[in-house]
């Protein structure tokens, strides 16, 4: 009800001269529209950017949104999963396999010291929208990164087998657009594809999101929240069915929850 009353408000129109929040609203769920949106908020160059073709009133909207807990949370996403890239090449003396799925405009990617200096053996990128894979080839191609349209339901049913193993697979949002069994499904499937001693990064939006409230009316932006407990009990059916270690974490804006899994496979 407070939805639909917020989008009924003129003040809609007024929030939507910001062309984040507009663009998000009227792309289809899963869409470009939200790689634009979630690499806006992760890459503070695009703060300036598109200035000239805003109003005044959609600079301030935008600055507003690049300081907000929201899109500081998402930044230090970003940076967390590119220390993650950074470690398990450090880690893996014959160079590391990574992962990233779900990968969007794969911002972390320009964060990484491994993938800008190439000492990834592979770096695989899937997505399930066209747009999002070309963006991270155009983006990444001479890094060696691979990015590759593989639909989110082909990785539950079983296509995860085409890819080989990782030493770090990770996702910045796969998680927030599935359900509980649907999430474990793919947890598992992640777990599958590790090397021995292969680590499982994922995050989650937080229940207690200062900005709920503005992504789903105005942004149209519906993630599944999970909080502490609900992401550790996703990871303890892992580690109780595979013996693999795991933990949860918070970024440090508390919006954000991560959690890691360890594989204890041989």
């Amino acid at each position: 009800m407070a939805v639909g009353a917020i989008r009924r408000h003129p003040l809609l129109a007024l929030l939507h001269q910001e062309d984040l929040m507009r663009r998000a609203y009227h792309a289809p769920a899963g869409s470009a529209g939200d790689i634009v949106r979630l690499s806006g908020m992760a890459d503070p160059e695009s703060a300036t950017r598109p200035a000239e073709a805003l109003t005044e009133l959609g600079v301030r909207l935008r600055e507003r949104l690049m300081a907000s807990p929201l899109a500081q949370s998402m930044m230090n996403r970003t940076a967390i999963l590119a220390r993650a890239i950074d470690r398990t090449a450090d880690a893996v003396a014959d160079g590391a396999e990574v992962l990233a799925l779900g990968c969007g405009d794969l911002s972390e990617a320009r964060l990484s010291a491994a993938v800008g200096a190439g000492r990834l053996r592979r770096f695989v990128a899937l997505d399930h929208d066209f747009q999002a894979t070309e963006m991270v080839e155009r983006a990444y191609g001479r890094a060696r990164v691979n990015a590759i349209h593989t639909p989110t339901y082909a990785l539950l049913n079983g296509a995860s087998n085409a890819f080989g193993r990782f030493d770090l697979i990770y996702s910045a949002s796969l998680l927030e657009r599935l359900e509980t069994r649907a999430a474990a499904q793919a947890l598992g499937a992640m777990y599958a594809m590790l090397k021995p001693g292969g680590r499982i990064v994922v995050a989650n939006l937080a229940p207690t999101l200062p900005e709920a409230g503005l992504i789903e009316a105005v942004m149209n932006w519906w993630p599944i929240y999970r909080d502490y407990t609900a992401l550790g009990d996703l990871g303890a059916e892992i580690a109780q069915t595979h013996g693999a270690g795991a933990k949860v974490t918070l970024e440090p804006g508390d919006n954000i929850h991560l959690l890691e899994l360890t594989c204890a496979c041989e």
